[in-house]
């Protein structure tokens, strides 16, 4: 009987470019989620484009607007016999921490801008919402794989699951890729984006 712990923390970010500068139980995985907020200031739409731009430090790069922190946790205990080797039991646990944009003064915007900022803000909270989901299909595509998995020994399974874990990882960085490319094309057209272009 083995029980092995492999943890991760991989993130996912909303970012735009501007002109301006069996025998286991096939359980769900365990999920927890908060939701922080950094600060943004400004009374027209340059100048609060400009403010989330200064916050890339805290976002962990240049034009990124929001932010989803994916901290993973997975707990397997083997069952052996002399034969062969499975999968007993299979816990993943995972913890988001999401970044999102609030402005300090939302409610002193024209009303124009005010109702422009809350779509823009409603979007990005939709857009790490969507990495959360694809983060959850991956690891609920690779729990019913490692519950399936077989093997001859306990170390042969060991490396059958890490080869799942890791290839799972990789079809999901291309889900992420793949769906922020053509997001950052769509927000490049947002209101508020288009505003801060022409510098209303």
């Amino acid at each position: 009987m083995i029980i092995r712990l492999y943890s991760g923390l991989l993130a996912a970010c909303m970012g735009v470019a501007f002109l301006i500068t069996t025998p286991a139980a096939d359980a769900r995985p365990k999920v927890k989620t908060k939701t922080q907020h950094y600060r943004v200031d400004g009374s027209d739409a340059a100048a609060i484009v400009s403010s989330m731009m200064k916050q890339h430090r805290l976002l962990g790069g240049h034009g990124r607007v929001g932010r989803t922190k994916m901290k993973r946790r997975i707990e397997w205990e083997f069952a052996e016999t002399k034969k062969s080797c499975r999968v007993k039991s299979h816990t993943i646990r995972l913890d988001f921490t999401t970044q999102l944009p609030r402005h300090r003064a939302e409610k002193r915007l024209r009303r124009s801008l005010r109702r422009d900022w809350r779509a823009f803000a409603k979007h990005v909270k939709w857009h790490e919402a969507q990495h959360r989901k694809i983060w959850l299909s991956c690891a609920r595509k690779a729990e019913k794989k490692v519950n399936r998995a077989r093997a001859k020994t306990c170390s042969q399974l060991l490396t059958k699951l890490e080869r799942i874990y890791k290839r799972s990882n990789a079809a999901c960085d291309k889900r992420h890729a793949a769906f922020d490319a053509k997001e950052t094309r769509r927000l490049g057209r947002h209101p508020l984006i288009r505003r801060a272009n022409l510098r209303q």
